[in-house]
């Protein structure tokens, strides 16, 4: 019996009553082909799952791997941080420390530059003190030549002493042999006043007259004896109410200090 069109619905009843029916007729429409198709799909579908599930678990571990190393990496530069952060703590302490080391030094500095200035100023008020008790000694050994009319210089050289001895000057009348002549050009006995004042060696000599050979000759004594002292002459004073012409610029190009009557005694 023949199927028409119109007999098209009972065939699809049919195959929908019997399964074995429409298994026959996928075998004849479908090709092999066509029908292993599902399958090699499940399978390529499979693999591809499990390559990618392959894939995706090598790069987690990977990333895994990466996360790792960066929280160690992180690890070292918190503590590299936390190093540098206490570095910095103890260079600020250290700076403050300095400054105020600084500001200790600034203030000793402060009052040192106070003490040495008071230590100046007396100073200054000192050798003012001495300088004016320097012009009373002159005033009193001239005027105690004058006294006596200048007619014996070892007495008035005696005064002297007993004068600069009472007010603390240490006086000696220093004698030495010269055989060889070096101080008069012959052997002879030198004779020299020395005055002593705080390390300061002074030599003072007292004549009744002074000529143009009277200051060689006295710098010739000075010099004979620091050569056999050891000892620098600071000032050398002539004291003399009467010089020849010449000898006050004879004084100053030697370094003497020349004190004549009473009233042209200036001190320094």
């Amino acid at each position: 019996m023949g199927f028409t069109v119109k007999d098209f619905p009972d065939l699809i009843r049919l195959l929908r009553e019997h399964e074995e029916w429409r298994e026959q007729l996928r075998m004849l429409i479908l090709t092999e082909e066509l029908l292993r198709l599902p399958l090699e799909f499940r399978a390529f579908r499979d693999e591809i799952f499990e390559s990618f599930r392959r894939e995706t678990e090598a790069r987690f571990q990977q990333l895994a791997e990466a996360q790792r190393r960066t929280e160690e990496r992180v690890g070292r530069l918190e503590e590299a941080v936390a190093a540098l952060a206490e570095a910095q703590r103890r260079t600020e302490e250290r700076v403050e420390q300095l400054a105020e080391a600084q500001r200790r030094t600034e203030e000793q500095l402060r009052k040192l530059g106070e003490m040495v200035a008071a230590l100046a100023e007396a100073q200054r008020r000192t050798e003012e003190r001495l300088d004016r008790m320097e012009q009373r000694i002159l005033r009193r050994l001239n005027a105690f030549g004058a006294r006596w009319g200048l007619r014996s210089e070892a007495a008035w050289r005696e005064g002297m002493r007993a004068v600069l001895q009472d007010i603390g000057f240490q006086v000696e009348r220093w004698t030495a042999s010269d055989p060889e002549g070096e101080v008069f050009g012959y052997p002879a006995t030198v004779e020299l006043d020395v005055v002593i004042r705080n390390g300061v060696v002074m030599v003072i000599e007292l004549k009744a007259s002074a000529g143009r050979e009277t200051l060689p000759t006295l710098e010739r004594k000075v010099r004979f004896y620091e050569k056999h002292t050891g000892r620098s002459v600071q000032r050398r004073i002539l004291v003399t109410p009467w010089y020849e012409p010449g000898v006050a610029e004879q004084a100053r190009w030697m370094g003497w200090e020349l004190y004549g009557e009473p009233e042209e005694i200036i001190g320094e």
